[in-house]
C-alpha cells in the first residue's frame, strides 16, 4: 500500500510546485509537459510492466520500478533546465506506473475474484489520501524548503516502502510463463500520443489549426497510430491484445475505464485553475475545495467495493453512481458563470461520490474475466487506457479553454499575458469581466465530461455479466469473448 501511495501522490504533489519550478528553470512553454511527460510515460509503460510482471514475477518488478522511480526523483531534484526536468519526469512516470501496477496485480494474484473489489475500495482510499495530502505537501515543502524538496522526500519514503514490501513478496516470483515484450509497439504508441498532444496544445494558441505544424502533427499521429493498431493484430504478444478488445467483458470495461478516468480526472485536474483564475482564490484554498470530491469518491468506492465483494453484484453501485455524477456535471456546466466556491465544491463532491464505485469496480470486472496468467496484462491494459484517457482529455480540455479565452482576447498578447497554459494564466491578474469569461469557458468542459460519463454508463450497461464469479476467467484466445 505504501508503494501504491508513493506512485499515486507523485501525480498530485507536483501541481502546486509548478509555478516555482518554472520560475526557477524558466521555459514557461514546457510547464504543461512536466505533467504530461509523467502521464505519457506511465501510459506507455503500464502494459509492458504488467506483462513483465507476468513473465518474471511481481517481486523483481517492484525492485526495478522503485529503482526507476527513485532515480527519476533524484534527477528531477538535480534538474538545471526544464528539458532535463521533463525527461526526468518521464522516467519517474515509468517507475510510478510500475509501483501502481505491481501493487494492483499482486493483490489480484492472491485475492479471490470477489475479494478484489474489497481491496479496490482500499486502493480508492489510498488514492483519496494521496489526493488530499499531495497538493498540501507540495505547497508546504515548496514554501519551506524549495521545490526540489518535493523530489528528495521520495527517497526515504521509497526505501521504507521497499523495505516493508520486499520480505512479504517472496511468493511473487517468476511464474515461468513464456512470452515476448513488444517494445516497438510501445515506441509507436509514445510517438503517436506525443504528436497528438502537441497538436492539441499548440492548435489555436501557438499556431493556427490549419497551419502546417499542427496539421503535420495530426497527420503524423494518425499514421503512427494506425501502424500501432496494425501491429497489435500481427504480433504474438501485443501491448494491447485485440482479444481483450473483442472480449464481451474486458473490452467494454477498458472503454469505461478510459472514459470514466479520462473525463473525471481531467475535470479534477483543471478545477484548481477554475478556483484560482475564475474565482480569484489562493492555491491552498483551491486545494481545500477539492476535499469533498476526494472524500466522497473514497467513501462511495469503499461502499461499492464492499457491496460487490459481499453480494457479487458489481453493476448496482456503478449504475446508481453514474446518474449522480452526470447530473452534477450538467449543473456545473449550466451554471459555470454563477458558481460560488461552496457550490462548485459541493457539486464536484457529488461528481466524486457518483464516480467512486466505478473507479473501484471496473478494474476488478476486467480482472475477473481474465485467467490468472494474464492478470498482469489485463491490469496493465486497464492502467494504460486510464492514463491515456487522462492525458488526452486533460490536455484537450486545457487547450479548449485556452482557445475559448483566446477568441475573447484573454491569455494572448492582446491582454498582455501571452499565456500558453492555464498555469501561466494564473500568474496574471484578470478583470472581473475576464474572470467571468474564464468561468464560462469551463461550461463546455463540464458538459463534455457529462456526455463522456453518459457514454461510459451506456457502455457499462452493455457488459453481459452482472455478478462477479468466484473463480477466475478462462484463457483468452483469438476468439474468446467474441
Amino acid at each position: 500500500m505504501l508503494a501504491l501511495f508513493l506512485g499515486a501522490i507523485e501525480q498530485t504533489v507536483v501541481a502546486t510546485a509548478l509555478p516555482a519550478i518554472v520560475g526557477d528553470l524558466q521555459r514557461f512553454d514546457l510547464m504543461g509537459w512536466a505533467v504530461s511527460a509523467y502521464l505519457l510515460a506511465s501510459a506507455a509503460a503500464t502494459p509492458v510492466i504488467g506483462k513483465l510482471g507476468d513473465l518474471h514475477g511481481r517481486r523483481i518488478m517492484l525492485l526495478v520500478c522503485m529503482g526507476g522511480f527513485l532515480l527519476g526523483s533524484v534527477l528531477c531534484a538535480l534538474a538545471t533546465s526544464m528539458p532535463m526536468l521533463v525527461a526526468a519526469r518521464a522516467l519517474q512516470g515509468v517507475g510510478g506506473a510500475g509501483l501502481i501496477i505491481v501493487a494492483q496485480a499482486a493483490v489480484a494474484e492472491i485475492a479471490g475474484p470477489r475479494d478484489r473489489s474489497r481491496f479496490a475500495g482500499y486502493f480508492a482510499i489510498v488514492w483519496a489520501v494521496a489526493g488530499l495530502i499531495g497538493p498540501l505537501l507540495g505547497g508546504a515543502l515548496t514554501d519551506w524548503l524549495g521545490w526540489r524538496a518535493i523530489f528528495w522526500i521520495n527517497l526515504p519514503i521509497g526505501l521504507l516502502a521497499l523495505a516493508i514490501a520486499w520480505p512479504g513478496m517472496r511468493a511473487f516470483v517468476a511464474a515461468g510463463h513464456s512470452g515476448r515484450i513488444d517494445y516497438l509497439s510501445t515506441l509507436l504508441f509514445a510517438l503517436a500520443t506525443t504528436a497528438f498532444l502537441f497538436a492539441l496544445t499548440w492548435g489555436g494558441v501557438r499556431y493556427a489549426w490549419t497551419s502546417p505544424q499542427v496539421l503535420g502533427l495530426f497527420a503524423f499521429a494518425a499514421v503512427v497510430g494506425f501502424a500501432f493498431a496494425l501491429r497489435q493484430t500481427r504480433v504474438a504478444d501485443p501491448v494491447l491484445p485485440p482479444t481483450f478488445l473483442r472480449h464481451a467483458v474486458i473490452g467494454p470495461a477498458l472503454l469505461v475505464g478510459l472514459l470514466t478516468y479520462g473525463f473525471y480526472i481531467a475535470v479534477a485536474v483543471l478545477m484548481p485553475a477554475y478556483y484560482q483564475i475564475g474565482l480569484g482564490l489562493s492555491a491552498s484554498h483551491a486545494g481545500l475545495l477539492l476535499i469533498p470530491a476526494l472524500v466522497g469518491g473514497a467513501i462511495s468506492a469503499l461502499l461499492g467495493g464492499r457491496h460487490a465483494a459481499r453480494s457479487g453484484d458489481f453493476k448496482g453501485p456503478v449504475l446508481l453512481g453514474f446518474p449522480i455524477a452526470i447530473a452534477a456535471l450538467f449543473a456545473m456546466g449550466l451554471f459555470a458563470e454563477q458558481l460560488t466556491p461552496l457550490s462548485a465544491s459541493l457539486l464536484l463532491g457529488a461528481v466524486g461520490f457518483g464516480i467512486g464505485p466505478s473507479t473501484a469496480i471496473i478494474n476488478v470486472v476486467a480482472q475477473n474475466a481474465a485467467p490468472a496468467r494474464q492478470l498482469g496484462s489485463v491490469t496493465g491494459a486497464m492502467a494504460f487506457v486510464r492514463t491515456l484517457g487522462t492525458a488526452v482529455v486533460a490536455t484537450a480540455g486545457s487547450a479548449l479553454i485556452l482557445l475559448r479565452l483566446a477568441e475573447a482576447g484573454i491569455g494572448t498578447a492582446q491582454d498582455g499575458s501571452g499565456a500558453r497554459s492555464l498555469s501561466e494564466l494564473a500568474a496574471h491578474a484578470l478583470s472581473p469581466a475576464a474572470r467571468e469569461l474564464f468561468r464560462a469557458a469551463f461550461g463546455g468542459l463540464f458538459h463534455a465530461a457529462a456526455a463522456g460519463l453518459l457514454l461510459a454508463a451506456i457502455v457499462f450497461m452493455s457488459i453481459r455479466a452482472r455478478h462477479l464469479r468466484v473463480s477466475t476467467g478462462r484463457e483468452l484466445t483469438s476468439t474468446a469473448g467474441a
